[in-house]
C-alpha cells in the first residue's frame, strides 16, 4: 500500500465533508473527474471501497469512515507542523474563515478583523456574515462566534464573553412614547422581534437584580425581521424598543444613541462562544484570534460595567 501524495487525502476529506464529487472539486480546485480519479487511487491502494456512490450523492462506507477520521488527523498534524515552521519567520500565516451574526459583525468584528489583518500581512481573512448556523465542516469554517446556550455538539466551544441581553430605546422614542418603568409595560410599546436560530424572539426574559422569579414578557410590534442588525437600525431611528446582547450595543449605549431600561431588572444571559470544527488541532492563527477577541470583548463590557 502506498500513498503518492497528501492531496488525495485532502480530496477524500473534502468529499466526505461536502457530500459530493462536484462540491469536493470546487473546494479543491479540481474537476469532478479528477476527484473521482483521486478516490479511485486511494481505494485501489487500500483494496477497499471508501464511498458508496449514487447519481445524487456519495456516502462513506464503514472502511471509509475509518480512513476519513485518520486522514483528518494526518492533515491536521501536517498543518500544525507547517504553521509552527512558518511562524518562526513570518509570524501568523494562512487563511482564517470566520462566521458571525450580522449585528455583531457590523458593530464589532468587521473593524477589528481589518486591524488584525493589517497587523499580520501573511494572514488572509474570509468573513462569512450569517444569522444562520453554518455547517462548520461542510463550509470549511475555522471559527464561529455564537451566542449560547449552545446545543450539544461534536464541536469544541470556548467561552469568549459573559454578556446579557438588554432592553433599550432611543431618547426620541422614549420622549414620544414615555419611559416604561417595569418589563410588564413592554406590552404597551412597539418592540422589535426578530429570528434567533430560526426561532422568533418575541418572549423577552427578565429577572429582578436582587433575585426572584424569572419574568417572561411576550412582546409585539409592527416591525419584524430576520436580521438583528436591522432591528438595531430601527431602534436607533426611534421606531421602538430593542432587546439584544449588550456586546452588540456597546457603542450605541455609550454614545447615548440608545438608553437602557429597567435598572432594577436584567435580561437573560447571552454568553458568546468561539466554536471550532475540531476537538484536536487549533491553528496558531485561530488561537490568536480567540485570545484577542476575548480581550476585546472584556474591554467592551468594561465600558458598560466599569465597576465590574
Amino acid at each position: 500500500m502506498k500513498f503518492d501524495n497528501l492531496y488525495d487525502l485532502r480530496v477524500l476529506l473534502a468529499t466526505a465533508e461536502t457530500g459530493g464529487l462536484t462540491s469536493a472539486g470546487k473546494r479543491c480546485g479540481l474537476s469532478t473527474a479528477a476527484v473521482s480519479a483521486a478516490l479511485k487511487r486511494l481505494e485501489q491502494s487500500l483494496g477497499v471501497r471508501l464511498f458508496e456512490r449514487t447519481t445524487r450523492s456519495v456516502r462513506p462506507t464503514a472502511e471509509g469512515e475509518v480512513m476519513i477520521d485518520h486522514a483528518r488527523r494526518a492533515l491536521e498534524l501536517v498543518a500544525e507542523g507547517q504553521s509552527r515552521v512558518l511562524a518562526g519567520s513570518l509570524g501568523l500565516v494562512g487563511t482564517i474563515r470566520i462566521t458571525v451574526a450580522a449585528v455583531l459583525a457590523r458593530e464589532l468584528i468587521a473593524h477589528w478583523l481589518g486591524e488584525f489583518a493589517a497587523l499580520h500581512p501573511a494572514i488572509t481573512v474570509d468573513l462569512q456574515v450569517s444569522d444562520a448556523h453554518l455547517d462548520l465542516v461542510r463550509e470549511g469554517i475555522d471559527l464561529a462566534l455564537r451566542n449560547g446556550p449552545l446545543a450539544d455538539s461534536s464541536h469544541t466551544a470556548r467561552l469568549l464573553a459573559t454578556a446579557r441581553r438588554v432592553a433599550c430605546a432611543s431618547p426620541a422614542y422614549l420622549a414620544r412614547q414615555g419611559v416604561p418603568c417595569h418589563p410588564a409595560e413592554l406590552t404597551q410599546h412597539e418592540c422589535f422581534v426578530y429570528d434567533v436560530r430560526g426561532r422568533r424572539l418575541d418572549v423577552w426574559q427578565f429577572e429582578a437584580r436582587e433575585g426572584g422569579t424569572p419574568l417572561p414578557v411576550r412582546v409585539a410590534g409592527r416591525l419584524a425581521c430576520n436580521d438583528a442588525s436591522i432591528a438595531l437600525q430601527w431602534a436607533l431611528e426611534g421606531r421602538g424598543i430593542i432587546y439584544q446582547s449588550e456586546l452588540a450595543l456597546v457603542d450605541s449605549l455609550a454614545s447615548g444613541g440608545l438608553v437602557p431600561l429597567f435598572p432594577d431588572h436584567r435580561g437573560e444571559a447571552s454568553p458568546l462562544y468561539a466554536v471550532l470544527p475540531s476537538k484536536r488541532y487549533v491553528p496558531a492563527r485561530v488561537q490568536a484570534v480567540m485570545d484577542q477577541l476575548s480581550a476585546l470583548f472584556a474591554g467592551r463590557l468594561a465600558q458598560l460595567h466599569p465597576g465590574g
